[in-house]
């Protein structure tokens, strides 16, 4: 492959990733809805350890967990926020 076509496909799996992480942004507000009805705090760390060694579980390449882990963390971040959000 060239690298233009290695961008494209880039481009492409990133246009994917925008996509699910939309889904995944309605889900998470809907959860934020969830827990102000129902008076539920934001912050759950014990769900939060689930979710990194769920996610661990299905990575393949153990030696790159790090990186997968980093995105994790930071897509939980931005939920929170968001859950945050759909309190207002």
């Amino acid at each position: 492959m060239t690298l233009e076509e290695y961008r494209n496909e880039i481009d492409r799996l990133d246009k994917e990733l925008v996509k699910i992480l939309e889904k995944r942004f309605l889900v998470v507000h809907e959860i934020g809805l969830y827990k102000k009805a129902n008076n539920l705090p934001i912050l759950d760390l014990e769900r939060e350890k689930k979710v990194l060694e769920s996610k661990r579980l299905i990575v393949n390449d153990d030696s790159k967990w790090q990186h997968y882990e980093k995105i994790f963390k930071l897509i939980m971040d931005v939920s929170k926020d968001l859950e945050k959000w759909s309190l207002d």
